[in-house]
C-alpha cells in the first residue's frame, strides 16, 4: 500500500500543477532579472502567461520589466491582455491606465481610471490617475475636482497639496497655487517633496513679486495700497505672498522710484 507521502510524488516529467508552475517561472524570471538577464526573463514571463493565461502575477511581472526597459508600447498590450482575462482586477487595470499615461495614451487611461472609480468608488490612485490625464489634457476644472477629493479623503498626505497646486499653477491661478504649495510645505517632511515644493513657492514668488512691483511703478495710488495693507491689497489683485516674501517685496519697493505716471493710471486699477 502506498504512503500518503508516495502518493503526492510527482512522476519525473509529468507537468507541474499550474500553481507551482506559476511560482518557479516568477521565481526563474526575477533570478535572471537580478543577474542582468532581462531578455531571458521576459522570455520566462512570456512563457508563463502563454501556459497560464490568467496568471496576473506573470502580466505584472512582464509588464513591469518592459516598462523598465522603455518598452511601454509592450507593457500596454501585455496589461490589455491581463485586463482581458481578469476585468474585475484593480491591480491591472491600475497599472494598465498608468502605462497610458506615460505613452500619452490619456483618453484611454481616463476610460480605465474611471472603470476603476467605478470598482472602487473611494480609491485615491484612480483619482490620481484621473486627474493627472485631465491635466494633461489641459481640462483644469475636473482636475482640480479631484484632487479636492483626494484632499477630502486623505487631508494630511502632502502630495495632494502639491498637485492641487500645480493644477492651480496651470490654471492661472497664482495665489491659490501659492496657498497649496504653501500648505504641502507645511504638513510635509524633509525630503523631495518638499523641496519640490519650496522651488514651486519660490519661483511663483518671484514671478509675482516682479509683476507688482512693475504695477506699483506705474500706479502710485497702487503702491501706497501695498505699502499700507500688503496681503490684503495683493489678495484682491490674485495674488499671495509667504511672509518672507512680503518682507521682501517691501524691502524692493523701498528701493524703486517713485515716477510721476499719467493720470489715466491713478483710475484704471480702482
Amino acid at each position: 500500500m502506498a504512503t500518503k507521502a508516495t502518493s503526492m510524488m510527482r512522476v519525473e516529467g509529468e507537468p507541474l500543477p499550474l500553481p507551482a508552475y506559476e511560482r518557479r517561472c516568477l521565481r526563474n524570471a526575477d533570478d535572471l532579472a537580478a543577474a542582468g538577464l532581462v531578455e531571458e526573463a521576459l522570455v520566462e514571463l512570456r512563457t508563463l502567461v502563454h501556459t497560464v493565461p490568467d496568471s496576473t502575477r506573470g502580466y505584472l511581472r512582464l509588464a513591469s520589466l518592459l516598462r523598465q526597459r522603455r518598452r511601454s508600447g509592450e507593457a500596454r498590450e501585455v496589461l490589455e491582455a491581463a485586463v482581458a482575462h481578469a476585468p474585475r482586477c484593480p491591480v491591472s487595470r491600475e497599472a494598465l491606465a498608468e502605462v497610458c499615461l506615460e505613452i500619452g495614451r490619456y483618453d484611454d487611461a481616463i476610460q480605465h481610471g474611471m472603470t476603476l472609480l467605478a470598482m472602487r468608488p473611494r480609491s485615491i490612485q484612480a483619482r490620481d490617475l484621473l486627474s493627472t490625464a485631465y491635466l494633461q489634457r489641459g481640462q483644469y476644472e475636473r482636475a482640480l475636482r479631484l484632487c479636492d477629493e483626494m484632499i477630502r479623503l486623505d487631508p494630511c498626505e502632502p502630495a495632494h497639496h502639491f498637485k492641487r497646486g500645480v493644477v492651480l499653477q496651470q490654471s492661472g491661478l497664482l495665489a491659490a497655487a501659492c496657498q497649496a504649495f504653501l500648505r504641502a510645505l507645511e504638513i510635509s517632511e524633509e525630503g523631495e517633496l518638499s523641496e519640490a515644493c519650496l522651488a514651486a513657492i519660490d519661483l511663483l514668488e518671484r514671478y509675482q513679486i516682479r509683476q507688482i512691483v512693475l504695477l506699483a511703478t506705474e500706479d502710485v495710488i497702487f503702491r501706497l495700497q501695498v505699502i499700507h495693507d500688503p496681503a490684503e491689497t495683493l489678495l484682491t489683485r490674485g495674488y499671495y505672498l509667504s511672509d518672507a516674501a512680503l518682507a521682501a517685496l517691501s524691502s524692493q519697493l523701498r528701493n524703486v522710484p517713485m515716477e510721476s505716471a499719467p493720470g489715466w493710471r491713478h483710475y484704471w486699477y480702482h
